[in-house]
This record gives C-alpha cells, structure tokens and sequence, in this order.
C-alpha cells in the first residue's frame, strides 16, 4: 500500500492485520529507526511458510546493521515457531536491501515483472526465499 493509503487505516483494522504476526522495531534511543514483520502462513499445507513484509529502516540509520538487528530478531522468531522457509518481495531496483536479505541466506527464485505501479511506470519485484531448516 501506499503511505497515504496506510495513513487512512482504522487502528482496529491495523490491529486485526497484525493478529498472528510478529513485528519488530529497532530504536535509537527514543525513536523507532527502523520495522519489519513475519507472518505466518495458515493451514497444514502452508503452516511451515511465513512471509517476511515492511522491513523499513529509515534512511540515518541505514549502514549502522539496523536491518541486520531485525533480521535476527525475526528469523529467530521464525525458527521458535518452527517455520522452515520465508519467502519475501523486494523492488528489483533496490540493490541494498537484496544485499541485506542475500546475507541473511535469501535467493532469488522469480522475478514479477511491473508489480508496482508508480505515477511514471513500473517496477520490477524480485521474489525471494531462505530455508530456515
């Protein structure tokens, strides 16, 4: 979603979204510098995937390992739980954050071609998994 889109979200809606996720968020001091989460998927077929969405970190604390910090805070997470993979999206443009995730074991299995749609075109995603098991 856009932000504007986000912005205009009822809490109670933002709050049943979350049921069954994990949500990390880094702080520098007394502000929140950086968020991801990791929901599970459900039923038995499905049950050992999670997704991994809105990893942010906001651009002052970028290069200080704030993506690394909520990585392991959500892969540990994840392997309490006993999830065995976790799949996630990221812009095909946006190279560091696929250096994060390729760090952290992930590999590209696909690309979605023009699944974002900005004012002045399209861009690619990436789809990206790591086995946990």
């Amino acid at each position: 979603m856009a932000p504007e889109e986000e912005q205009a979200i009822e809490p109670g809606a933002v709050a049943d979204r979350l049921e069954g996720s994990f949500v990390a968020g880094a702080w520098q001091g007394d502000e929140l510098v950086g968020i991801a989460g990791i929901t599970r998927f459900e039923g038995a077929k499905l049950a050992h995937r999670a997704l991994l969405w809105g990893m942010y970190v906001r651009p002052r604390a970028r290069g200080a390992r704030v993506g690394d910090a909520l990585m392991r805070f959500l892969v540990d997470d994840a392997r309490a739980r006993g999830i065995e993979q976790v799949i996630l999206t990221v812009a095909a443009e946006n190279t560091r954050a696929r250096r994060l995730y390729e760090r952290w074991g992930f590999a590209i299995y696909g690309t979605e071609p023009r699944a974002i749609k900005l004012a002045d075109g399209y861009m690619d995603e990436l789809l990206m998994h790591c086995r946990l098991a």
